[in-house]
């Protein structure tokens, strides 16, 4: 039998109203293996109010005090750094090293966000700088906290960009709202499991789950949400910039990232960064190369190359660690064959791959690709 896990408000682990869950099906393994909760609206409405409510006493305390609170976090994490990358192979299917190493990048971008936190000082500028200034007027520059910021981490990094989201807005004296991808909401949890025993006073962080056409538009769409920190789609992202209207934004959206490589490349040397660049965790990154702009001159010598290191990429579950592994769920692989498909039938070349087996999508190289395509 699966867990169910809990949403996280005022500091208790709490089920929902709704008597709902959301089954979490592993990619490799295609079973169910954790539920969440399926918050109500109301049940979003008291996170939102009793972090706005919180907030207020978290931004009173010094940033060296939210600091010691930010190092015991790193200590609860690489605690349970086995037990969170296990959760993370599992629930998205990430290889077990890849995962273990998220959980150890997790850990030193939270001391980092600490030190450049705490290394960050007021300003003041001297009023002879501005036409018509006289010295006898000074300007003071102090960074005050914007509020409640709503944290909406994606499904690929479910323990990084979680925490590179959390990290900032807490240390700098902000509440969170934690909306984490449902594939990805048991590592989340974990997290802030990890973050309750680390002491952090109840309510500055609540983590809420749920349907997205039920508790989506009502987080973007809140008044009392001071800004928004999103990693993923970029139609997602589109949406929601256009419900959240004036509320500042930061996101990191998709991309079709390109490498490029000259005449004189060292091309042994760049097909290894390629290949590590466009397929690790079989490319389900934003930032993963999608596409490659060779000089004409070295082209066929190039993809040589390039086939003979992909069909050496070990494909299989992420439990065995391999390169390949299956893509988080059918959709998405049905995405990505319809992309080559649409490639072949408008005269692209494969050079090797375009297999699939389920949602697993054998590494893919094709040639004559153009931008009709």
């Amino acid at each position: 039998m699966t867990k169910t896990y809990e949403f996280y408000l005022d500091g208790e682990w709490r089920r929902s109203k709704s008597n709902e869950t959301i089954s979490i099906i592993s990619p490799y393994m295609q079973k169910e293996v954790g539920k969440v909760q399926a918050m109500l609206q109301d049940e979003i409405e008291e996170s939102i109010q009793n972090a706005k409510q919180s907030q207020k006493d978290w931004a009173g305390t010094t940033i060296l005090d939210r600091a010691k609170c930010l190092l015991s976090w790193i200590d609860e994490l690489l605690k349970i750094k086995k037990e969170l990358a296990e959760t993370v192979m599992k629930e998205v299917g990430k290889s077990s090293n890849d995962a273990i190493k998220e959980v150890e990048r997790t850990a030193d971008f939270i001391r980092y966000t600490i030190e450049e936190a705490t290394h960050m000082h007021g300003e003041s500028m001297l009023g002879e700088n501005f036409p018509g200034g006289t010295r006898s007027k000074v300007a003071i520059i102090h960074r005050v906290p914007l509020g409640v910021v709503l944290a909406i981490s994606p499904f690929n990094y479910p323990v990084n960009l979680a925490a590179a989201k959390i990290a900032p807005a807490l240390i700098s004296g902000n509440a969170v709202v934690f909306k984490p991808a449902t594939q990805g909401a048991m590592s989340g949890t974990l997290m802030v499991e990890a973050l309750d025993k680390a002491g952090l006073p109840k309510g500055v962080l609540n983590l809420v789950t749920g349907r997205g056409a039920v508790i989506g538009n009502y987080l973007v769409e809140h008044p009392d949400i001071n800004m928004i920190s999103f990693t993923g789609g970029t139609q997602n992202g589109i949406h929601i910039a256009q419900k959240a209207k004036m509320v500042p934004l930061v996101m990191e959206l998709g991309g079709k990232d390109p490498a490029i490589v000259r005449r004189d490349a060292n091309l042994p040397y760049a097909v290894k960064q390629i290949i590590a660049g466009a397929y690790s965790y079989s490319g389900q990154r934003c930032t993963a190369i999608k596409r490659v702009l060779v000089h004409e001159e070295i082209g066929d010598e190039f993809v040589r190359l390039l086939k003979e290191e992909i069909e050496s990429l070990s494909v299989g579950s992420p439990k065995d660690n391999h390169t390949i592994v299956p893509l988080i769920d059918d959709s998405s692989a049905d995405f990505v064959q319809s992309l080559i498909d649409d490639a072949v039938l408008n005269g692209a070349v494969t050079v090797t791959g375009n297999k699939r087996v389920g949602n697993l999508i054998y590494p893919t190289l094709l040639d004559h690709v153009t931008e009709k395509m």
